[in-house]
């Protein structure tokens, strides 16, 4: 990862094109200034940002700050920056063309209002550029920042902008992308407490180093007490990483609490309110809750686009896996309920899932290992008239969720061959399919395998934004299942 820098330490620079990079547990917004020896700019075309993503030798790539320092005009220096939506730790990275990291510096605010920060100044000493890791805060934010380095913020050209970094409210986002917001939230203040700790761990082992450097001094009363302060850092370092990531939680906590009661089923809990009044069609399922258990107790809920863009394979032993495959089955045919069911389970594995789902079938399920050629044939079959007949008119048919339960039984190797016939030509039409089992020992049970989403019954994934590893626990439909029988167009009355 490179050398890990405090602040206002230097180093030459080795290469000619930089690349800076943040992260913390808030969206960040990274910047540039080209400034003078008095670190101010010259005119307002010397600050690099979102809305305005390049001058001489600087640029914008994404969430990254290009530097080619050759291009930069004589005399001057580069300030990296961020804003953030809320104080937070950052951590901070420059990297080579290739992406080889070359420096890192993990910033902490000195104060708790702080939301824009200096990281990085790329500089000429003798003809030769080097590089300084600063931690300037700022609790104006990117506003006060871009005043002291000369820029006039209250132009009509971009102030109201750089008085608030960071995207805007999520007014506008559907309910999956809310949830998925509040993931990425969660890991990145996951990533951000995981990057404190090994600061502080770092730092502790530099110190101890030094306290034992010389040999004449190892012992005594002098080494006790630079052991006694590198341990006292270190426990307010890890401490003060601990209390906000306690709080970061806490706050994501309350906010998931606010949030289940306005979701659509799908995406809601089983004990939301929805499931008995809020009959709303959704972007999304709820698969289960990742957490981290060394972390503290927090829950995200997991979920996956609806209806399905390929197979999901619900992978595990097919006694233990009817409340999972039941709950995503419940869900998927919630968040659209014009859809229609075809349930193949020649093992019976599904038993709950059959009377809650009655109103929803397209037919009587498939039980019987002799049924399933025919049950199968016919579905591809209709899903190719259905693919043919989309092209011409995209409101044919009703959309169809297909089940294939208890896998590796009651499958033989042309009913999979039908399998990837109705996925792939499915995937042009209306057709989601769920299997569930172990996958056989057959080559095209293999081809399916490749193509699907997995979802393990237990283990772990990595997050998108920081590959944090995550401990998954699936979703179960709950024992009692009254309640669920409005949103699946049954009666919702005891029977």
């Amino acid at each position: 990862m490179g050398e890990l820098f405090t602040a206002g330490r230097n180093a030459p620079l080795p290469t000619r094109a930089v690349r800076f990079t943040a992260t913390a547990s808030v969206p960040l917004d990274v910047c540039a200034f080209v400034v003078d020896d008095g670190l101010q700019v010259a005119s307002s075309d010397d600050v690099v940002f979102y809305n305005q993503p390049a001058t001489a030798g600087v640029r914008l790539e994404g969430e990254m700050i290009v530097v080619d320092v050759d291009a930069v005009r004589p005399g001057a220096r580069v300030l990296c920056a961020v804003g953030c939506e809320r104080p937070a730790a950052v951590s901070t990275s420059l990297s080579d063309a290739a992406g080889t990291v070359l420096a890192s510096f993990h910033v902490e605010p000195v104060v708790g209002t702080e939301t824009a920060v200096l990281c990085w100044e790329l500089y000429r000493r003798h003809g030769e550029w080097k590089i300084r890791a600063l931690g300037q805060g700022y609790a104006g934010g990117l506003a006060e920042m871009f005043t002291a380095h000369g820029v006039d913020v209250e132009s009509p050209s971009d102030a109201e902008e750089v008085a608030a970094p960071g995207p805007g409210p999520v007014i506008g986002l559907s309910p999956l992308e809310v949830l998925w917001r509040i993931f990425e939230d969660a890991a990145r203040s996951a990533a951000a407490y995981t990057s404190s700790v090994e600061f502080a761990q770092h730092r502790f082992d530099d110190e101890l180093s030094a306290a034992v450097a010389d040999r004449a001094r190892r012992m005594g009363p002098g080494a006790d007490r630079a052991r006694a302060r590198a341990q006292q850092r270190y426990d307010e370092l890890v401490g003060v990483a601990e209390a906000r990531y306690r709080d970061d939680s806490a706050v994501l906590a309350a906010e998931l609490l606010t949030v289940d009661a306005t979701l659509p089923p799908a995406l809601a809990s089983w004990i939301s309110p929805a499931w008995m009044y809020l009959h709303l069609p959704s972007d999304g399922v709820r698969v289960g809750e990742v957490t981290a258990p060394d972390l503290g107790p927090l829950r995200i809920p997991l979920c996956l686009p609806a209806p399905l863009t390929r197979p999901l394979w619900i992978d595990g032993d097919p006694a233990e896996l009817g409340p999972v495959v039941s709950s995503v089955v419940v869900r998927l045919l919630t968040a659209r309920p014009d859809t229609l069911l075809h349930l193949v389970d020649p093992g019976r594995t599904l038993p709950a899932l059959e009377p809650l789902t009655a109103a929803r079938l397209a037919g009587p399920p498939v039980h019987e290992r002799s049924q399933v050629p025919a049950k199968l044939r016919g579905l591809a079959d209709a899903a190719e008239l259905d693919a043919l007949a989309r092209q011409v008119d995209a409101d044919t048919a009703s959309p169809v969720l297909l089940v294939l339960a208890g896998f590796p039984y009651g499958y033989d190797h042309d009913d999979l061959l039908e399998i990837v016939r109705i996925a792939r030509t499915g995937s042009a039409g209306r057709v989601s399919v769920v299997l569930a089992g172990d996958p056989p020992d057959d080559r095209v049970a293999q081809i399916l395998w490749d193509e699907a989403q997995k979802l393990p019954v237990d283990g772990e994934l990595a997050d998108p934004w920081t590959g944090g590893r995550w401990t998954f626990v699936p979703d179960s439909l709950p024992a009692e299942t009254e309640h669920l029988r409005g949103a699946l167009g049954g009666s919702s009355l005891p029977e």
